[in-house]
């Protein structure tokens, strides 16, 4: 995950806790779920959501857009989701 400073949302106050409440009510109850595969030796998980947690203004925007695009009344599955993830990933040769 990203190598810089982030804030998740146990640690977040203020405006950007507040923010984190916004973006994560849009999201299917099926993504609120923790993946065992993503859980790390230490208990955390890394969160695309936290690496933009420095400039919340531009979280809350580009995280509700995501929130909105995975609604489960849209065609997409969450396996579709990924999937897409994970190729526009791999030809961005990204390690994430």
């Amino acid at each position: 995950m990203p190598w810089i400073q982030t804030i998740t949302a146990d640690q977040a106050n203020g405006d950007l806790s507040a923010v984190y409440q916004r973006i994560y009510q849009l999201y299917p109850p099926e993504y609120k779920q923790s993946i065992p595969a993503l859980v790390k030796s230490d208990g955390t998980e890394d969160s695309i959501v936290a690496a933009h947690s420095l400039i919340p203004r531009a979280m809350e925007h580009m995280m509700s857009a995501h929130g909105v695009l995975i609604q489960p009344e849209l065609p997409l599955s969450r396996r579709q989701h990924e999937m897409i993830a994970t190729i526009v990933s791999a030809q961005n040769h990204c390690v994430y």
